[in-house]
């Protein structure tokens, strides 16, 4: 059988009294097969948290090696553990959203029980929330201070790797140097506006995603060799890491892939009526596709892949977003018309050139579209008191 306990170190008041006097730090712990480790990070915990008010919320998957049972004996020792045994029900990502609303106090530590997230971090996390008055705060191994131990170069690479990946599909990532870390802290008051769902085991960049006017603040930590047990990361998590970023960047990348295709047979037609049809220098043919192609992609990104983020609403609104987004392609358009006019001037198809040059512009502009003109990653979008 499942359950939830309650009690707190020198606090036995129900839980409606507990949020009346104030929990100041929930920790909450998603565990699977981690009954060695466990102890010795609650011990930790209760080192480094004497004299606050706090608990830990022990979310475990039924663990086979009996995780739960190590958990409850630990409350029952007197440690403010509060323990939910998940049966039937698996998922590192849904165990960490089960544990955010669970958790009572003002602010959430969310870390792992591998003992590779050092306990004695978790002060810092607090104090720097309290200090900045930051809504998340992330633990990063890549600031000053921070960093791995017993990382292979293999493994660094496809951290480094995935965070750019978050990048690039998630503009809202870019607010920490450390999208793929486990570790960090988020204030309670902004959860209980999310609606977290935790399809990946990356939660935080669901919380980035959906609160982009939060203030996100970091602590250097450092990352620490696994001590017992073995990494539950896979081929199927990964995948699922892929698709929920997808999935929260609203599937921005694959529309501007989609505009970006229909703008270039708009760019090649035009460029084929200017100048197979029409005769006209290459001069004016490749300058007049590119702008027909540029407003057109503008026209639909505006409309379906980056719909509702422009801020300035209107006729005026749009044609400011229009100048800004000529502004953003500047890059792509020099590209463009260098690589299709000096092709063309060398013998190659027009059209091939043409082709060229729209394939080497096409990244720029989609990195500088998301930042630059709808600004995804920027820190004054509108807050809104309703759940996402």
């Amino acid at each position: 059988m499942s359950g939830v306990h309650n009690e707190m170190r020198g606090n036995n008041n129900s839980k409606e009294k507990d949020n009346k006097t104030g929990v100041r730090v929930s920790i909450v712990i998603p565990t699977y097969n981690e009954a060695e480790n466990l102890p010795v990070l609650i011990e930790r915990l209760d080192k480094v948290l004497q004299g606050t008010l706090y608990e830990t919320v022990v979310v475990d998957d039924d663990s086979p090696d009996g995780t739960w049972r190590v958990a409850e004996k630990l409350h029952e020792e007197g440690y403010p553990v509060r323990v939910i045994r998940r049966v039937g029900e698996r998922g590192l990502g849904t165990a960490i959203v089960r544990g955010l609303r669970e958790a009572r106090g003002e602010y959430i530590v969310v870390m792992d029980a591998d003992l590779q997230h050092p306990p004695e971090v978790v002060p810092a996390l607090v104090e720097e929330a309290e200090k900045s008055g930051a809504d998340v705060v992330v633990a990063t191994r890549y600031r000053e201070g921070g960093g791995v131990r017993g990382w292979s170069k293999t493994r660094l690479l496809i951290s480094r790797a995935a965070s750019l990946l978050a990048y690039i599909l998630l503009a809202e990532s870019r607010r920490t140097s450390d999208p793929m870390s486990g570790f960090f802290l988020v204030r309670r008051s902004l959860v209980e506006k999310l609606r977290l769902e935790g399809r990946s085991w990356k939660v935080l960049l669901e919380i980035l995603a959906k609160a982009p006017w939060a203030k996100v603040s970091e602590v250097p930590y450092v990352f620490e060799r696994r001590v017992r047990g073995e990494s539950k990361l896979g081929f199927k998590a990964m995948l699922e890491f892929v698709l929920d970023l997808l999935r929260l960047g609203e599937y921005r990348v694959l529309k501007f892939v989609t505009v970006g295709a229909s703008g270039t047979f708009v760019n090649l037609f035009i460029l084929w009526l200017a100048k197979g049809v029409l005769g006209l220098s290459e001069y004016v043919a490749f300058p007049l596709a590119f702008e027909t192609s540029l407003t057109w992609n503008f026209t639909l990104h505006d409309a379906w892949t980056f719909r509702g983020k422009r801020k300035r609403k209107g006729v005026k609104g749009w044609v400011n977003y229009w100048l800004r987004y000529h502004g953003a392609a500047l890059g792509s358009m020099i590209s463009y018309l260098t690589i299709g006019i000096g092709l063309t001037r060398l013998g190659v198809n027009y059209l091939v050139a043409g082709f060229l040059g729209i394939i080497v512009g096409f990244l720029a502009n989609y990195l500088i579209s998301q930042y630059g003109v709808w600004s995804l990653h920027s820190l004054d979008v509108a807050k809104d008191n309703k759940a996402y």
